[in-house]
């Protein structure tokens, strides 16, 4: 979302007005897609939409890089230029599907309520500190390795977020926070205490 523009342009949209209507079709993308967040979240569960939500950015972001080398040997046809825009667009719409919205839902149900406050504050540190580590690195890895090795790293952290998602990230649908909270105290696994 950070640098929409700027990953268009590498996809072959040289003029500023394709890039700005390429961000906003991004950022419309993303305002809808959390509503499939909103309707999947009670239904399936925060792990099934964060390992559909995750397994779509990393798929997404290898076709990206799939397109980036093609767009830098020279190779590519014409058509993959929209391909990469699509499947950006895919990435966003996986992104605002799982993880943007439902990593703050979880944050907030697994906080004992005594620290409650301290805990959110945590972890919306963690998530703006990622947040920023990931947009100030963007473009020098991308001057460094290269655009479609920049893109296969992104699939490959997104598909290591899957196994740390059936690793250690409880399911807490349809569990209350008082229940939570009793199997957090406890001493229950972080995994198991929606359980």
């Amino acid at each position: 979302m950070y640098y929409s523009p700027k990953i268009l342009g590498l996809a072959g949209f040289s003029s500023t007005e394709d890039q700005m209507i390429g961000t906003v079709l991004n950022g419309i993308v993303f305002t809808l897609s959390t509503f499939i967040a909103i309707g999947m979240v009670d239904k399936s569960g925060r792990k099934p939409a964060l390992k559909i939500g995750f397994g779509v950015m990393a798929v997404s972001m290898a076709a990206v890089g799939i397109c980036m080398a093609l767009l830098e040997a020279g190779t590519a046809p014409a058509w993959i230029s929209y391909f990469a825009a699509v499947m950006t667009m895919v990435s966003i719409a996986g992104f605002g599907m799982s993880a943007g919205p439902i990593v703050w839902v979880l944050c907030s149900e697994i906080q004992p309520l005594k620290s409650r406050e301290f805990g959110i504050a945590c972890s919306t540190m963690t998530n703006w500190i990622t947040c920023a580590i990931v947009g100030a690195t963007f473009l020098t890895l991308v001057d460094t390795l290269g655009s479609a090795h920049t893109f296969w790293l992104y699939a490959v952290l997104n598909a290591f977020f899957i196994i740390l998602t059936v690793a250690f990230v409880p399911e807490t649908k349809n569990v209350t926070l008082e229940q939570i909270e009793k199997n957090l105290m406890s001493g229950k696994k972080l995994r198991n205490i929606g359980c």
